[in-house]
């Protein structure tokens, strides 16, 4: 049996070709980080919001991006001395948006926010992004968040309170 090594040879690259395009859609439908920057310009289209899930205490104190509605993931415990998860957070979040908005989640540095995503996506949210290094950043060699992120990357910011972004126990 002769085999035709022309043929096979395009037969094997036509196959590796498909093969990456296939892998490149399955990378780009996972793919949901977004950097501060893209955040922000996505921020733009009125049907996009930026949703902290940072504590109440981090969004008051530390500040927060002019435009963030603040739904905590987790709260601290004052009598436990730990975060606990926020029963609710898919209820605050549905109260808020509809499954078809484009939400970008942010915490201080990205895996609260990641947390958050996942939720969001197993109950029907479709148009979600991780916002990567979040509000404060990634550490710097002295140990503080002064790379990347919202804050160090100039974009606007403020420590006002908005009544309408702010988080409201029910």
């Amino acid at each position: 049996m002769r085999v035709d090594l022309k043929k096979f040879r395009m037969r094997r690259l036509t196959i590796l070709s498909v093969g990456i395009i296939i892998l490149s859609c399955f990378w780009l439908a996972e793919n949901t980080d977004v950097t501060p920057q893209e955040a922000f310009k996505m921020l733009q289209n009125p049907s996009t919001y930026l949703v902290d899930v940072r504590t109440i205490s981090e969004y008051v104190f530390v500040g927060h991006p002019e435009m963030a509605t603040n739904i905590p993931l987790l709260f601290w415990s004052e009598n436990k001395q730990k975060m606990e998860a926020n029963e609710n957070f898919i209820e605050d979040i549905k109260a808020k948006f509809k499954p078809e908005d484009t939400l970008i989640f942010m915490c201080r540095s990205g895996g609260r926010s990641t947390k958050a995503l996942s939720l969001l996506k197993a109950n029907g949210f479709e148009n979600v992004f991780n916002m990567k290094f979040g509000f404060e950043g990634e550490k710097d060699s002295q140990g503080y968040r002064s790379k990347n992120g919202w804050k160090n990357s100039g974009l606007p910011y403020t420590y006002n309170l908005n009544e309408d972004l702010v988080y409201r126990f029910k």
